[in-house]
């Protein structure tokens, strides 16, 4: 750990801030997720279309799978958003630093 980190920790109100800094660095690598995710589900339909029009009697199949790989990637978007909600409004981390201070 660099001395300017391990100068911060030393003090109270630098624990909660290097804490709640490194929540948010957190929460947007979480929602990068919820940004990526469309481009996820546009590729899967757009290539689902393709099958399709190769194959139109294989198009039941074609469909069913198309809505897993969509519902799949739709629930880790919903995830990185849950993730990205709870590191900052309920952030466990911020408890353990007043314990550990106190």
């Amino acid at each position: 750990m660099s001395t300017f980190a391990t100068s911060m920790l030393t003090t109270d109100v630098g624990a909660y801030a290097f804490v709640i800094a490194i929540a948010q660095i957190g929460a947007a690598i979480a929602l990068l997720n919820g940004l990526l995710v469309p481009l996820g589900q546009g590729n899967i339909a757009g290539k689902a279309i393709e099958s399709i029009a190769r194959q139109p009697e294989a198009r039941g199949s074609i469909m069913s799978t198309m809505f897993i790989g969509l519902a799949t990637s739709e629930t880790s978007g919903i995830y990185g958003i849950v993730i990205a909600i709870i590191l900052i409004f309920a952030n466990p981390l911020v408890g353990r630093i007043a314990d550990f201070i106190s």
